[in-house]
């Protein structure tokens, strides 16, 4: 696989929000890492881009491999060479990732420069190809906006542009449609799932949306309370899922013939890092949860590529 994470603890402060997280993702794939609010995805999206210092965070233990090579504990100097060249972030709210004194265009032209070598003019001319490639209408005309000049769509538009020019392998894009209408939520989307096809790219897309997930991932993982709770193919887990919380998750999505009024949601809200309890961390929200579910910690267990649930109901089944 291109990326893996395995065993992955982050640690801020005293607190462990993620805790023994692991997931891969190769060339070509979409992984959905899915959960509520307070599940610990962006932290691990930051863990793997190798930006937890910059919030005063860690990692206490676990592996991070990119093509082979461990980024934990990889100088920061080597770090930058990946981060922007061969792996690349898509952050949530364009409306902050942009630098509102530089036009669009140069804000794009740096990474090229700096990770692929080129000159002013090359980069811009690999600037207006990827914004053509971005179904930006008259890329010449956006080259010289600001971002305020720009819509949302447009401006998230522009931000994965940048994440583009160093020509990545691995792209984690982290909530990338949050700030955005439902039409043009759609419409990035596709774009996204343009570019591991047709670049073979592989994306780690962060997500609490089960509807993005089945429409686009070939792999998910199942995020709750700073630990993986199920992983699987996509299919599996929209047709078999194991763990309560995914099933959970499943029953949440909006179908045409619900009643109108009658949506479903999941009774509590995610513990905060400092109120873990023990056992498993679902279980005071799980309605089938027994003493054992109280008391000890389920494990996740199976290949990276495999089925797996961290539930004792689904090992008893």
């Amino acid at each position: 696989m291109l990326l893996t994470v395995e065993g992955l603890r982050i640690g801020i402060g005293t607190l462990a929000p993620v805790d023994d997280v692991g997931f891969g993702v190769d060339r070509g794939q979409i992984l959905g890492v899915v959960g509520e609010s307070g599940s610990g995805k962006s932290l691990t999206a930051l863990a793997v881009m190798g930006l937890l210092p910059r919030i005063g965070g860690r990692i206490e233990a676990g592996h991070i491999r990119f093509d082979g090579q461990e980024l934990v504990g990889l100088p920061e100097r080597r770090l930058r060479r990946l981060r922007g060249g061969r792996m690349a972030l898509i952050t949530q709210n364009p409306m902050t990732s942009l630098d509102p004194m530089m036009r669009v265009g140069p804000q794009i032209d740096q990474s090229a420069r700096l990770h692929l070598g080129l000159d002013r003019r090359a980069a811009r001319a690999r600037s207006l190809e990827l914004l053509a490639d971005l179904r930006i209408p008259d890329p010449a005309a956006v080259y010289a906006l600001y971002p305020h000049q720009l819509s949302g769509g447009m401006k998230q538009r522009i931000v994965i542009a940048m994440a583009l020019a160093g020509d990545p392998e691995l792209l984690v894009a982290d909530e990338p449609t949050t700030a955005l209408d439902v039409t043009v939520q759609a419409q990035i989307v596709q774009i996204l799932v343009e570019l591991v096809r047709d670049r073979g790219l592989a994306l780690v897309l962060i997500t609490h949306d089960m509807g993005v997930v089945a429409q686009t991932c070939d792999r998910v993982a199942v995020m709750y309370c700073g630990r993986v709770v199920e992983r699987a193919p996509v299919d599996d887990i929209f047709s078999q899922p194991r763990h309560p919380y995914t099933q959970a998750l499943i029953r949440c999505i909006p179908r045409q013939d619900t009643p109108r009024g009658t949506l479903s949601g999941i009774p509590g809200i995610v513990p905060g890092a400092a109120d873990h309890p023990p056992g498993c961390r679902f279980h005071p929200r799980c309605p089938r949860a027994s003493d054992r579910c109280r008391e000890d910690m389920p494990l996740l267990g199976g290949a990276l590529d495999g089925h797996g649930a961290a539930c004792h109901l689904a090992e008893a089944a």
